[in-house]
């Protein structure tokens, strides 16, 4: 019965770091002639947002062509945009913003050693992103 167990979870986790090494594997190979076409910027504001310009921030910049969603962080003082870059550039959304709304408004620019850090949100000493880590430099070379 024990033996049973064993194997069963040992099959389990082999089938999770395959699914993981596919998934690696899937996303970091770049599609032929396909060019991306959606980002996500945030635009950072020097105060925080109040709950009554936080709305009418998110519903004026949904309504711009392009931008496919916006979610607003009213106490840190910033939204991010999901948008279509070939129909709106980030910086005409920031200036949108700042000129209707007369705030002063900015693109956050991620520094070289953010850019490198990959996913913000992972614990860098779990083993899935050591083994999510160790499958990208393998489909990477």
């Amino acid at each position: 019965m024990f033996k049973r167990i064993v194997l069963g979870l040992m099959i389990v986790f082999g089938a999770l770091i395959v699914t993981l090494a596919v998934h690696v594997y899937m996303v970091t190979q770049p599609k032929q002639g396909a060019m991306p076409n959606l980002t996500m910027s945030r635009i950072d504001f020097e105060s925080p947002l109040d709950s009554l310009s936080a709305v009418k921030i998110k519903t004026y910049t949904s309504l711009m062509e392009g931008v496919k969603d916006v979610r607003v962080n009213k106490e840190s003082g910033h939204i991010v945009c999901l948008y279509d870059r070939n129909k709106k550039a980030p910086q005409e959304i920031v200036d949108a913003i700042s000129k209707d709304f007369y705030l002063s408004a900015s693109l956050y620019q991620p520094s070289d050693e953010m850019l490198a850090q990959s996913c913000p949100a992972i614990n860098k000493n779990s083993l899935t992103w050591k083994l999510g880590a160790f499958f990208q430099r393998t489909f990477e070379n």
